[in-house]
């Protein structure tokens, strides 16, 4: 019997929301069901009901109501995993979140179109186009109680999985017999189990294409039905009722001849997902110092993971017959240095070795505490391997067995401050105004905030109608191998993207991976091609409801004598895009180098920094007004007045806080770890008047307004 989640696992988690859709991948579940309507504003959103009253704390009809609206309703939250109300995701961002299941567990998603009491004109092509840009179209199922609605989902896409919604089987199997449809999800009567049955047996032929059953392989034009049902027995109280549920005899509807069942306990029918062993690359050639817990290069027959992993107790790293190993460990507390100097770690591990490494070792070896690991290995007989096999191989792994999700727990201090932040932006955000969650200088380290960081950004940016995420640059520190950084790298993107929102990079200066003479350095196009995916380091992007256009701007260049600053061909792209702003536009400038020395601790140059400013302050005086520079890099706050529009610089998402190595007039605010303060990151509200934008902190530091007047 395959088990699909309804609406999530909504008898213990609010239904259709993103916790209990979170929950139920948890579970070895087939998929999950979950339904769709449109808003007035054509968002598609989801929930069940064509009016929002029963599940959110308004009230009103979806249809007449914009996402701006309904990103403001509250639903009661399940207490036992967040203190902090949920909003109607947007499909867009329940895609974000199911997609890395789909792609690594084959989990299915079926999406019900609410479209049989408002025929919301367009769902279907929508929600196509939706799928196609996630590339998930292998793993939905398309399902409706409107007739017209499925056949214009096969039209529009001949091999869509689709399933129709009928009251009885029989009407299910008399629709199956016009329209070639993959399932029946019915709703169970007395009836039906006669049909049911006769359909197993193969009495009832359905028009169509031959199929394989498990009964074997169907004639032609013959095709046996997935029988999804629901209320197969009784009905099923959804989440914050309490009453008890009835388990279904799961044997006897197969039986019958479902072959599915939706329900709202899915964790009542299937176990946990088994977590798969890790695989711990050993790269040849290497050796690890002893003293310092450092990767050096070894003229030995040695193999070394050159990447850190997570364990906790009960772990269990496998032996290898061929093989004697050696673990090294290191601890998650952080040390003080990392956060209040100037200090970037020589392999991005913020987790403190343990100068005591484990005895080599053949046999398995179970793991008593939490921490991050390092193996070390060596054959065990060496001259043997080579006349078995010859060269030894130049890469080796060993497995890693865990019970563990490496998921952060999201803190009770964190989930206080995303109440203060969401109800501070909406105190402050107009129903056209652009809001984006905008943070710099992640510089991404083993063990480091990231991970809480990222939960944070989450949390907030799915209870908020933000247009993105913008990154000023330094993904990461830029000192290791290529291949590594390229890992980290996708992880915060990933991580970013998982919250359904376009995100918008500008290349910083550690992006080139040049740090510290790092012999892997990318180049303009490399970088373009690795975060971007584009040909050229610099875009734009557009409203035109806002009649605002945003420049992302790329500003280090390791190549040149004066490293930071911007490429004459930049700047000429600078005042072409302009220049083609319509009249009664606006733009607004993000880069990760500020444009001008005197407010650049590290260097007393910006290449062609002042022309740029030129350029900009020239179109802002003949009308297209410039709203703000942006940026990161400084690795503090400071707004700068003295041109003719502000220039705002913001703290680092990293948590640190070195308060020397800073241009005049900027501070920096001070971080500990175990608060609040680890975070530092800010929704940007750009206001539609274009007088003012104002930055809503979260984490460390204070909200500001900047008079763009």
């Amino acid at each position: 019997m395959k088990i699909w989640a309804h609406r999530g696992c909504s008898y213990r988690y609010p239904e259709n929301t993103l916790s209990s859709f979170r929950e139920a991948c948890r579970y070895g579940i087939t998929g999950i069901e979950l339904d769709i309507q449109l808003s007035k504003d054509g968002e598609m959103v989801v929930i069940h009901d064509e009016r929002v009253d029963r599940t959110t704390d308004g009230s009103g009809r979806v249809e007449d109501m914009t996402l701006w609206e309904l990103k403001q309703l509250k639903i009661r939250p399940n207490e036992r995993s967040s203190r902090i109300y949920e909003t109607i995701p947007t499909m867009r961002e329940v895609l974000a979140l199911l997609a890395p299941m789909c792609r690594r567990d084959g989990l299915l998603i079926n999406i019900e179109l609410k479209n049989s009491v408002v025929r919301y004109e367009g769902m279907e092509q929508m929600l196509l186009d939706l799928v196609a840009q996630w590339g998930l179209e292998a793993f939905i199922v398309y399902s409706s109680f409107n007739p017209d609605s499925i056949r214009l989902i096969k039209e529009l896409k001949p091999d869509a999985n689709v399933a129709i919604l009928s009251e009885s089987v029989a009407n299910g199997l008399a629709f199956a017999g016009e329209v070639q449809v993959d399932a029946i999800h019915p709703f169970l009567k007395t009836e039906d189990m006669d049909l049911l049955a006769e359909e197993m047996s193969g009495k009832i032929l359905i028009p169509g294409n031959a199929m394989t059953s498990k009964d074997g392989p169907g004639t032609p034009n013959q095709r046996r039905l997935q029988v999804r049902a629901w209320n197969t027995r009784t009905y099923e109280p959804f989440f914050p009722e309490d009453r008890e549920i009835e388990i279904q005899d799961t044997e006897r509807l197969e039986q019958m001849g479902i072959t599915d069942i939706f329900t709202n306990t899915p964790e009542s029918y299937v176990s946990l997902k088994k977590i798969l062993p890790k695989q711990i690359a050993l790269e040849k050639g290497k050796s690890v110092q002893e003293d310092t817990g450092y990767i050096w290069h070894s003229d030995e027959e040695c193999w070394v993971s050159r990447r850190f992993y997570h364990v906790f107790p009960g772990d269990i790293l496998r032996g290898d017959d061929r093989l004697e190993y050696r673990v090294y460990r290191y601890l998650p507390e952080i040390k003080g240095e990392f956060i209040h100097t100037y200090c970037y770690e020589p392999e991005q591990n913020w987790a403190s070795y343990v100068r005591e490494p484990e005895m080599w070792n053949r046999g398995d070896h179970i793991f008593g505490e939490e921490c991050y690991i390092r193996v070390a290995a060596k054959m065990a007989h060496p001259t043997k391997a080579v006349e078995e096999e010859g060269d030894i191989a130049q890469n080796m792994s060993m497995s890693l067995e865990t019970t563990h999700e490496d998921v952060v727990e999201w803190a009770s201090y964190f989930q206080a401050e995303a109440l203060l932040t969401i109800e501070r932006v909406w105190e402050l955000l107009g129903e056209n105004d652009l809001a984006f969650a905008v943070l710099t200088d992640t510089h991404y380290v083993n063990n480091g905030t990231w991970e809480r960081s990222v939960c944070n950004l989450q949390q907030v940016a799915t209870r908020l109608p933000l247009h993105g995420i913008i990154h000023l640059g330094d993904l990461t520190d830029g000192i290791l191998p290529l291949a590594q950084t390229r890992e980290s790298v996708e992880r915060v993107m990933a991580d970013m993207r998982r919250t359904g929102f376009p995100v918008y990079l500008c290349l910083g200066n550690h992006d080139s991976n040049y740090f510290r003479n790092n012999p892997e350095k990318m180049t303009e196009e490399e970088m373009s091609a690795c975060y971007l995916g584009r040909e050229k380091p610099y875009y734009h992007v557009d409203y035109p409801a806002q009649k605002l256009r945003i420049l992302y701007l790329y500003s280090f260049d390791y190549r040149e004598q004066v490293r930071y600053g911007f490429p004459v061909e930049e700047m000429d792209w600078v005042r072409e895009t302009l220049g083609t702003m319509a009249d009664g536009w606006a733009a607004l400038v993000c880069a990760h180098v500020p444009p001008l020395p005197e407010i650049h601790f590290w260097s007393d140059q910006i290449r062609n920094g002042e022309a740029l400013l030129q350029i900009l302050e020239e179109y802002h005086t003949a009308g297209k007004k410039i709203l703000a520079y942006v940026h990161g890099h400084n690795h503090g706050e400071q707004i700068y007045t003295e041109r003719l529009f502000p220039i705002v610089s913001l703290g680092c998402n990293k948590m640190e806080d070195f308060q020397d190595k800073k241009p005049a007039g900027s501070w920096t605010y001070c971080r500990q770890q175990g608060t609040v303060t680890e975070d530092l990151w800010d929704v940007m509200i750009v206001h539609a008047d274009r007088e003012g934008i104002d930055f809503v902190r979260f984490g460390a530091g204070e909200d500001r307004h900047v008079d763009c007047k």
